[in-house]
């Protein structure tokens, strides 16, 4: 009888961590290393986009890596520590430990992971479409069956110069990113020192440009590959990559923000989702 206790007290962590594990999906955030590049303040990732995309991926059971084309700590740009997605994020030891130890692109191997996830903010401008360790894990990804190559706001400016031989490999797909109407409306200084306008570049290498309004959340998935268009499409880029990894997402209730987004969406196009109400 004693020996069954401790065999039972000997197992149960075991299968109650197998429980919240149960997934073998394993999806690589990437994030811009520029944001402390050179030791002077510069653009990074947005915080937003990375805690809402984490939460959504951890709660639907993926397991998470995070990347960054140099490693190591990676700095955002100011964010409001207050939102409800990022005080969970800076609740979560776990997370904030991906964040001060990101392993190098370089380092990493694609055949780990079923999915790829690019966060924008404008430091991904500077440095994502440039890291050919970067386009070697998406090539990869872009070449193998039963793989999601995804991204948010400023992350699709990763793929713009990937190459599958001659061609680029988001020619004919249809995507969408932070557009030029949002630069203009929205850019700061930064914007002026862009190495190219994405909107522009991703047409230019065939992608079919797709966007909503300014500021409201549009999704786009096309073939493997899942965009969003802004910060606000953040959740539901996040979603539809645990859908096309076969998966149901988890229930659970929208951010205020998110809410006002759908509602807006709504009201513009004179209809009712009823995404943005609340859950009794």
């Amino acid at each position: 009888m004693k020996k069954t206790i401790l065999s039972m007290m000997i197992l149960l962590p075991i299968l109650l961590f197998s429980q919240t594990n149960n997934t073998d999906k394993k999806v690589l955030m990437v994030v811009s290393s520029y944001g402390n590049d050179m030791g002077t303040v510069r653009p990074g990732y947005e915080f937003d986009e990375f805690s809402q995309a984490y939460l959504i991926f951890k709660n639907n059971k993926l397991s998470i890596d995070v990347a960054s084309p140099k490693g190591g700590k990676v700095e955002p740009d100011q964010y409001n520590k207050d939102k409800p997605y990022n005080k969970l994020l800076l609740e979560d030891k776990y997370a904030l430990s991906l964040l001060d130890n990101t392993k190098t692109t370089a380092s990493i191997n694609p055949e780990d992971y079923q999915a790829i996830y690019i966060v924008g903010g404008k430091g991904a401008m500077f440095d994502l479409p440039f890291d050919p360790s970067l386009q070697d894990i998406i090539l990869n990804l872009y070449k193998r069956d039963n793989t999601v190559i995804s991204s948010v706001c400023h992350g699709p400016a990763a793929f713009v110069n990937v190459k599958d031989n001659e061609d680029y490999i988001i020619n004919g797909v249809e995507l969408t990113s932070f557009c030029n109407i949002e630069e203009e409306l929205f850019g700061k200084k930064w914007v002026k020192e862009f190495p190219f306008s994405l909107e522009t570049k991703l047409e230019s290498r065939g992608a079919i440009f797709k966007q909503t309004d300014f500021m409201l959340s549009k999704v786009v998935v096309s073939g493997k590959f899942v965009t969003g268009q802004n910060p606000f499409s953040t959740t539901g880029s996040a979603e539809a990559v645990v859908k096309s990894l076969g998966m149901i997402p988890e229930d659970r209730e929208l951010y205020p923000d998110e809410r006002s987004a759908y509602l807006l969406q709504d009201l513009l196009d004179k209809t009712k989702t009823n995404k943005w109400e609340k859950k009794n």
